[in-house]
């Protein structure tokens, strides 16, 4: 049985809080273990001696991100959620993607420079998907859904490939949006790609993307 993490200290719970804060502005690739020292009034020495560098920070960060993001997939699974409640879902687990956005944003660089963290994000990936197959499956089995044989699947890595890559997309074509917007707009284009499957019974399912893209447009 292995034992519960040390808590962390207060210096080191608030250069993990400061070093997110500034990859997430400013860039990671722009932030280096120095500037995250002069943001605190910290010497280099200092941090280094509570981090051995800009990579175990990260390494922590993932940690936590990781921790979190298992959470909240975790949640459908305990308690299955009302069709009205997918959207809000959806909508949590962009929040929490977007809480660490940093990952996502300068993706293939940290797991090329830090390979350790690699098979733990493909974990947090496949995880994603399996969440997506047990809502798909759940709104199949209650007739808002309709899937031929094999389609369930590809639109769970679809909608788990959407997640993953929706910021950078966003980041490339210029839409630096507010948060709210960047995430609204992803969690329409996640519920866009289901309709394509709607059911006998979608009825429900068509009011919420439309109430979702009423309240789209005033955000």
């Amino acid at each position: 049985m292995s034992n519960p993490p040390k808590p962390r200290s207060k210096t080191k719970d608030k250069i993990l809080r400061t070093s997110l804060a500034l990859f997430n502005n400013e860039g990671e690739i722009n932030v280096s273990s120095v500037d995250i020292a002069a943001v605190m009034g910290i010497s280099p020495g200092n941090l280094y001696y509570h981090y051995k560098g800009k990579d175990v920070i990260i390494e922590e960060l993932f940690s936590d991100f990781e921790t979190e993001l298992r959470q909240v997939l975790a949640a459908p699974i305990n308690k299955p959620l009302a069709i009205e409640d997918n959207w809000i879902f959806l909508y949590i687990i962009f929040e929490e993607i977007f809480d660490f956005r940093f990952f996502y944003y300068n993706l293939t660089s940290i797991l090329d420079r830090i390979p350790n963290l690699k098979p733990k994000f493909s974990r947090l990936l496949a995880l994603k998907a399996n969440t997506f197959m047990g809502l798909l499956k759940k709104l199949e089995n209650e007739n808002h859904l309709f899937f031929n044989p094999g389609e369930q699947d590809v639109l769970a890595e679809r909608l788990a490939a959407h997640f993953t890559y929706w910021l950078s997309y966003c980041d490339l074509r210029g839409g630096a949006g507010s948060s709210k917007s960047l995430i609204h707009e992803g969690v329409y284009a996640a519920l866009s790609q289901i309709t394509p499957y709607w059911g006998e019974d979608s009825e429900p399912y068509a009011a919420l993307l439309k109430d979702f893209l009423d309240e789209q447009k005033t955000a």
